[in-house]
């Protein structure tokens, strides 16, 4: 197994499927937001917008429900040099996301994002579990490259959220 998962976050509701402990890749990242929980959510479930703050992400539009992400939404969007049809698996309105997707070859992950109230703001916590056996080939590669995306991700939706 590429990652033990020690740094995880215990209320993310995972699929079964895609559970930290058992995947193959595991992606943590947190940040401290000043802002209200309500408006870091308001900018997460807008995927249209996404590629307008976060350069690691392009072409996404709604396949199912929407103009906004909402429970049991499906978009499709591009990162990473891959196309995803993610679907939203927990729905918790200015709390929790949670989409699962198939990714190439056979691979396929669920993403979490999980904010929780602080008296300065809020944190933001996000999470992405793979599993494959592409990924015990290149696993450390795709970490790497995930957790260095989120990042991006997260200081970019602290940026936004803080202006």
């Amino acid at each position: 197994m590429l990652n033990t998962a020690q740094t995880r976050d215990p209320e993310i509701p995972w699929p079964p499927t895609h559970s930290p402990a058992s995947a193959v890749v595991f992606a943590h990242n947190e940040v401290e937001i000043a802002a209200s929980p309500q408006k870091v959510w308001s900018l997460l479930i807008d995927c249209v917008a996404w590629p307008g703050w976060y350069k690691k992400c392009s072409d996404v539009s709604m396949l199912k429900g929407g103009p906004m992400l909402g429970a049991g939404s499906k978009f499709r969007f591009k990162t990473l040099r891959t196309y995803f049809e993610p679907e939203v698996v927990t729905f918790d309105s200015c709390r929790m996301l949670v989409w699962s997707a198939k990714g190439p070859a056979g691979t396929s992950g669920s993403h979490a994002w999980h904010i929780e109230p602080t008296a300065a703001g809020c944190r933001v916590v996000t999470e992405e579990a793979q599993t494959g056996l592409l990924l015990r080939l290149v696993g450390a590669r795709v970490r790497r490259e995930l957790v260095a995306s989120h990042e991006e991700w997260v200081q970019s939706l602290k940026r936004l959220a803080e202006a």
